[in-house]
């Protein structure tokens, strides 16, 4: 295929495609599968334009496939054909690694050909996100967990160009599809995009969407009016909730259930209950209006009132209130009485508790991790030693044997709260497990307390220092490695540590890591380099950038933070000494 595509003979390069799949196909194969993994297992590789170099562990079917698929697209480029490449590639969309396709493009000398085939690629990746919405909003909400709006923009940019002119290969309505524009985008990819948006604190970003949304002629629909109210809940601005939802009625969009949810928790998180609830009255006239519910999101909302009204001091109101769902429904179901738990709970208020734990088990409903976390915590604030055995023998009563992953749950919830009496509890738990036989804990359980334990700054830095050792000195006579997922877990722990030593133990665990030879990847720099900018410990993200050069050459997301560094230190050197004053 290398030659045919040197000697520009585009035609052959696609007739030997076409045998290979025939031969696959008569010999029962699968000829290149979709790549398309859980949104679950994609990380922060994905934040790039082409995913980093593939794992050295990578199959190596997998890359022929990435390869015959990237001569094939090459061919196409050739004829500058994009439409017939995409065809080609919507019947097996996967992402084609980033130093493949630079791999793969050097066996080309013409800069035109290559700049073509890496647009074609570029718009292809577009074009599998937006046919697995699932994969874009995953996308979006970790460039937005990252506050990465340089590349939220940049995503966001080239879907937009995919709309327009005679190229355009995509459409925003999903009844119009063709052969020229097979893919849409949807009001999912509009809510996701205007979330992350906001998520960042990019309000200019958001209107420029809703003007967009306008001029493509697509109207919002309660999906993404419901995206708006919660960036607004977010942001504790009721005033801007209100406005957006007056202007929702006026244009004639009918909300749901979800819609009046988030205008109901914006008013309560802003503690205004008064309005609050009066948009809680004017659900349930909707409601009685004869609307049908989805019953997850019917609760859903009335979730939302029974947590704004006990944050808001009407522990009275939510009581009666959870009372009239039990008699009348909708019946409440296991967050409901968690909600109401965790408010006595962090009170001390043990009684409560027991009425509530009571009700639950006469509506016939079984605790869950955070049941039993909460009541552990009231257990320990009321001064009961005994707290750890009430707490099992409860579980127990509820046909609930504990095992490894209940009990790492709950120790990681106690640890979490960051109190010396949570710490002490996931401690004597983790001794617990250690001592039995059919609950040992694994690494997810030491990884866990060790995160918790350096994310925060701890008022008994003594205790918590012993508790540091004796995880790792356990881990080590069990012999878990700390492999990269593992450090990247502790990294990001230590960064998240509002303490000075929070960094100092990050680039502890970095020189380890160096030092063990344990590889470094793209993730593993954005975890360092986003942690230290957000710290704004420039001298270390001055020292990493130099580490980091000497590795690889940064690309995507990792280059602009690698550009925020250096920005920094120029604009330190213009101001000299002045810059510490």
């Amino acid at each position: 295929m290398t030659a045919y595509l040197q000697a520009g003979n585009s035609r052959a390069v696609m007739d030997l495609f076409d045998s290979y799949l025939n031969e696959l196909d008569e010999s029962r194969g699968h000829p290149l599968p979709s790549d398309a993994p859980p949104a679950e297992h994609q990380g922060e590789e994905e934040v790039e334009d082409f995913t980093p170099e593939p794992s050295s562990d990578a199959s190596p079917k997998v890359s022929a496939h990435n390869t015959l698929l990237l001569a094939l697209i090459t061919a196409f480029a050739i004829d500058n054909a994009f439409h017939a490449a995409l065809r080609a590639y919507l019947q097996f969309p996967r992402q084609l690694p980033r130093g493949l396709v630079k791999q793969f493009l050097s066996q080309f000398p013409d800069s035109s050909l290559r700049s073509t085939v890496e647009s074609f690629v570029q718009r292809l990746h577009v074009v599998r996100y937006l046919s697995q919405p699932r994969l874009l909003t995953h996308r979006t909400s970790l460039l937005a967990s990252n506050l990465d709006d340089t590349g939220l923009q940049k995503l966001y940019n080239q879907i937009i160009d995919g709309l327009r002119g005679e190229e355009a290969y995509i459409t925003v309505h999903p009844a119009e599809l063709t052969e020229r524009t097979p893919v849409a985008v949807g009001e999912i990819h509009w809510a996701a995009f205007l979330t992350a948006f906001l998520k960042c604190n990019r309000r200019d970003l958001g209107v420029s969407l809703w003007n967009d949304m306008s001029k493509f002629g697509v109207k919002p629909t309660a999906i993404s009016w419901t995206a708006l109210l919660d960036a607004y809940d977010r942001m504790k601005t009721p005033e801007d909730a209100e406005k957006a939802w007056n202007v929702m009625i006026a244009q004639g969009t009918e909300p749901s259930a979800m819609t009046y949810r988030a205008v109901i928790s914006a008013f309560f998180n802003a503690h205004e209950p008064a309005d609050a609830i009066r948009y809680f009255q004017l659900f349930q006239q909707w409601v009685s209006n004869g609307r049908e519910v989805d019953e997850g999101d019917y609760i859903a909302v009335y979730n939302t009132v029974l947590h704004g009204l006990l944050i808001n001091g009407r522990s009275e109101d939510a009581h009666a209130l959870l009372q009239r769902l039990r008699e009348k429904g909708p019946k409440p179901d296991i967050v409901s009485f968690n909600t109401v738990l965790q408010y006595h709970g962090r009170r001390g208020e043990f009684r409560h508790v027991s009425r509530v734990l009571d009700q639950m088990s006469e509506d016939g409903l079984t605790g869950d991790v955070y049941t039993f976390s909460t009541v552990l915590s009231s257990l320990l604030k009321i001064g009961r030693t005994d707290a750890t055995d009430l707490i099992l023998n409860l579980m127990r009563k509820q046909s609930i044997e504990p095992n490894a992953a209940v009990f790492s749950a709950i120790i990681d919830h106690q640890v979490r709260e960051g109190t010396e009496q949570g710490l002490n509890a996931g401690m004597e738990l983790l001794r617990r497990m250690e001592r039995s036989s059919e609950a040992r804990p694994n690494d997810v359980t030491y990884t866990g307390i060790l995160a918790g334990l350096h994310r925060q700054q701890w008022a008994n830095a003594t205790f918590a220092h012993e508790c540091k050792r004796y995880i790792l000195g356990r881990m080590k006579e069990r012999g878990i490695r700390l492999n990269r997922t593992v450090y990247h877990i502790l990294l990001k722990a230590c960064l998240e540590n509002p303490a000075p030593e929070g960094v100092q133990e990050a680039m502890g665990y970095y020189e380890e890591m160096v030092k063990k030879k344990v590889s470094l990847n793209y993730d593993t720099w954005y975890v360092l380099l986003r942690g230290v900018i957000g710290r704004e410990a420039w001298d270390v993200a001055d020292e990493l950038v130099r580490d980091l050069k000497r590795q690889m050459t940064p690309r995507g997301s990792l280059e602009n933070l690698v550009s925020r560094v250096r920005k920094r230190t120029a604009w330190k050197r213009r101001l000299g000494p002045n810059v510490y004053f």
